[in-house]
């Protein structure tokens, strides 16, 4: 089961409010949830954000969306085919990296000038 980052910060909030330092809260996630779970220097930030009396860790955060809705793309690829991952990327206001992530998750390449599904 993973975790949303969502949970991950309420937990470093509990590990902050029973007085863990940052260190501490590192170690305690790594070696119950994995290594790979959160950065040390992300606990340091949020952290430093409890410090400051921000407990808000649901605050809407800037930037593009991470992911994008796949059936959007579908549509999308179906009314042209010929159409570009970047201006796909415009008119989902998504990184056109993501966009890529996107199709390979849906078995879509661009082949011959145009998209088309791979099995």
């Amino acid at each position: 089961m993973e975790l949303s980052r969502q949970q991950i910060r309420t937990i470093m909030y509990y590990e902050f409010r029973n007085k863990l330092s940052a260190t501490e809260c590192h170690q305690k996630l790594c070696e119950s949830l994995g290594i790979n779970t959160v950065s040390y220097d992300t606990i340091k930030v949020w952290f430093r954000k409890f410090k400051a009396r921000n407990f808000d860790i649901d605050e809407p955060r800037s930037g593009r969306p991470i992911e994008v809705d796949c059936e959007q793309l579908k549509q999308i690829i179906v009314q042209d085919r010929n159409v570009s991952a970047q201006t796909i990327a415009l008119e989902l206001d998504a990184r056109q990296k993501t966009i890529v992530n996107a199709l390979k998750r849906i078995n879509t390449t661009f082949k011959f000038n145009r998209w088309v599904r791979t099995n």
